[in-house]
């Protein structure tokens, strides 16, 4: 019949039809339209430490400890740090080794019945704002304390700065806990258990710090974070501490179920910055 539309143009038609309908259907109920999701930041690398060879690790990047601190490091830690606990060892990974052995030292509370291992990047290296990330296989046990964490360059007290990226004690063997001070005391924690022990397998332990906040991230999943605030002070560069300490006012020491040595091993860090 002449004038009369083709099938194919009429359902098309009603689909349309349908269509705005609903549209108007959805305004008339108050539904909100669709809203695009916000791009996930984009980052490219600063700076990696790969830890190959054997031996001390690089001298022109890291510090390694020696002795037991003020009383302790300041909260009655029980080891003695030993440049011999901080070692490469030829399969691409950084090994600080506690072990339950006397030394000849003397630590704040008589003579050191510990040893073991503590590099930093203190004067030789440090970093603003970015992604840091690190893979380890963290030791667990009554009475160790291990951590990877950084603290700012800042002199002044007043401005002292430091974020936790991980820091666990070993009486807690499943769970994973980041935090971050300031001169004033603690001002975030990040906490969240696993399903195996830290010492199972190796984890990626994570912070993206940015001018906006501070991210706690492991395994590639977020469990923590902290939103600027007035008079922020983590808005300086920091450097990098890895350390096993034994003992101390958070663990408690060792008891006689804790198996000597203990290794934290590292196996690689990585700093991401904004592209």
């Amino acid at each position: 019949m002449a004038g009369r539309r083709p099938p194919s143009f009429v359902r098309a038609v009603r689909a349309l039809v349908a269509l705005v309908s609903a549209g108007a259907l959805a305004a008339s109920l108050g539904a909100a339209p669709a809203q695009a999701k916000a791009p996930k930041p984009k980052w490219k690398i600063s700076w990696r430490a790969e830890f190959t060879g054997t031996g001390v690790p690089n001298p022109k990047i890291w510090n390694a400890h020696n002795g037991n601190g003020i009383n302790g490091y300041g909260h009655q830690a029980l080891q003695y740090y030993d440049p011999a606990n901080a070692r490469l060892n030829g399969k691409g990974q950084l090994v600080l080794t506690a072990e339950k052995k006397r030394n000849g030292q003397t630590c704040w509370n008589g003579p050191c019945q510990y040893t073991s291992g503590r590099v930093d990047t203190r004067d030789k290296f440090a970093h603003g704002y970015g992604r840091f990330v690190a893979r380890i296989k963290i030791p667990t046990g009554v009475g160790l304390w291990p951590a990877f964490w950084m603290q700012t360059v800042e002199k002044k007290p007043s401005r002292y700065a430091e974020i936790d990226v991980v820091e666990t004690i070993g009486n807690e063997p499943n769970r994973v806990q980041g935090f971050a001070h300031t001169a004033k005391g603690k001002v975030a924690t990040a906490s969240k258990l696993l399903n195996k022990p830290l010492s199972a397998g190796y984890h990626t332990y994570a912070v993206e710090w940015t001018s906006t906040g501070i991210v706690w991230k492991v395994d590639g999943k977020r469990y923590g974070y902290l939103k600027k605030y007035k008079n922020w002070p983590f808005d300086t560069r920091m450097f990098m501490i890895l350390n096993l300490q034994v003992g101390g006012e958070w663990p408690g020491p060792p008891n006689a179920q804790t198996k000597f040595p203990k290794r934290m091993t590292v196996d690689w860090i990585r700093i991401y910055k904004r592209a």
